[in-house]
């Protein structure tokens, strides 16, 4: 196998490290956790430049922005989740941005965790079973433990959630 570098992009702000990549593949978006700054957007496309769309997360976190994964309730809608390590919490900002600018990502929700130093989290937006209804929520300890979250229970009342069971 042969790999062949098609690009380098990105801006890193020096503090700590650049700690987890998410790409939205629908939206055609990549993001990353940049240590001690915030999340930083560019597309995904080498083509359409390498230009920082959106920096946000900047403000309201313990210690590391780290793990980021993004639930999606329709092919534009959901909401993005990012790991505030420190403080065993994850912050929700919207997916798409605001109606007059797709690159604000407004904080909705921070949601306190079991997750002990979060450094990674995924979330699928799929009905699993009974117990997982509107989609599952993963989050791992330092310790790497895995703890499993019914989106709902994320939700809460405040975030929507996908048609389900």
């Amino acid at each position: 196998m042969k790999a062949k570098l098609v690009r380098k992009f990105g801006i890193y702000g020096g503090k700590k490290e650049i700690e987890s990549i998410a790409v939205d593949d629908e939206l055609g978006y990549v993001y990353y956790s940049d240590e001690g700054v915030g999340v930083r957007k560019y597309y995904a496309e080498p083509n359409k430049g390498n230009e920082q769309l959106a920096l946000f997360a900047t403000t309201s976190f313990t210690e590391d922005h780290e793990g980021i994964s993004i639930y999606q309730l329709s092919k534009t809608t959901g909401y993005i989740l990012v790991s505030d390590q420190g403080a065993n919490k994850f912050h929700i900002f919207t997916r798409e941005g605001t109606a007059k600018n797709p690159h604000e990502h407004t904080l909705l929700k921070i949601v306190k965790v079991k997750a002990n130093n979060s450094d990674g989290s995924e979330v699928v937006a799929l009905p699993f079973n009974n117990t997982f209804k509107k989609g599952l929520f993963v989050a791992m300890s330092d310790d790497k433990t895995f703890h499993l979250y019914r989106w709902e229970d994320i939700a809460g009342k405040e975030l929507k959630s996908i048609s389900g069971k």
